[in-house]
């Protein structure tokens, strides 16, 4: 389980140029669950998801890992938990290695660098190929001889997640990895990534910017803006919800004023 309570993140805090990013979010995620953060541009969707990978430190708050407090954890410590998909798919690959040569290392992610064999088995081969052919992506097993760097990104944010998988994560953070694409590649991006998520029973937090995926795939909503949670929406409540309501309560004026933030010390 994790649980988030009371986050701020505050950019350049006691300066002019302060910036007040997360205003007190609390949270809690169950094991399995998918939570969906959604919100117009700018609402902190992104700045959560970075906090919780250990990209960003918080100001005020804490985070806890199954009753452990992870709040202090530096990125490396916090990607034993969490991995990540971003908008940047770069995050999660290596661009000048095959989609295999992905795989392979991820698989490998435990080991010992002094056993790891310089070379892929044929029957390791196999497997990915197999494993690549499952996902049933947009013929992505015939990328596989293929450098990252050389597939389209919705390939490689579906090979991010696959490396996430195969890595041991224990919560997947998905951050806008459709903004961009065409419509026809976002719509088999999400559909994979549902597939993926649902038969993998891995928790998962995930900014979107398509509410209707939200509606019809999270076990829970969360509705950010200007930073603070201003809905949270799960069971009967989130199925008695409209695709109109969600857009509404993206304008919602948040209760937190910036003067009203924690004392910071710098």
């Amino acid at each position: 389980m994790i649980r988030a309570e009371d986050i701020f993140v505050v950019f350049c805090p006691n300066t002019p140029l302060e910036r007040i990013a997360l205003r007190g979010i609390s949270l809690t995620a169950q094991d399995g669950e998918i939570i969906a953060i959604v919100g117009n541009s700018g609402s902190g969707r992104s700045t959560f998801l970075r906090f919780l990978a250990g990209h960003i430190s918080s100001n005020f708050g804490g985070l806890w890992f199954n009753k452990i407090d992870i709040t202090g954890q530096s990125l490396t410590e916090r990607s034993r938990i969490f991995s990540s998909v971003f908008y940047n798919q770069d995050t999660g690959t290596a661009r000048n290695l095959t989609v295999i040569e992905n795989l392979a290392i991820a698989s490998l992610h435990h080991q010992e660098r002094s056993i790891i064999e310089p070379a892929i088995t044929a029957e390791m081969r196999e497997m990915f190929i197999e494993k690549l052919r499952d996902i049933n992506f947009m013929g992505m097993e015939k990328l596989a001889d293929e450098k990252v760097a050389d597939i389209s990104r919705s390939h490689r944010q579906v090979l991010a997640m696959m490396i996430a998988i195969i890595k041991g994560a224990q919560v997947l953070l998905i951050d806008e990895h459709s903004t961009g694409l065409d419509r026809e590649s976002s719509k088999a991006l999400l559909e994979t990534t549902e597939k993926i998520i649902k038969s993998q029973k891995i928790t998962t937090i995930m900014a979107l910017s398509d509410p209707k995926f939200a509606l019809e795939v999270a076990d829970r909503i969360v509705v950010l803006s200007h930073g603070q949670v201003v809905s949270n929406l799960s069971g009967k409540e989130k199925k008695n919800t409209k695709l109109e309501d969600l857009f509404t309560s993206f304008n919602v004026i948040p209760k937190t004023k910036d003067a009203d933030r924690p004392p910071i010390c710098t």
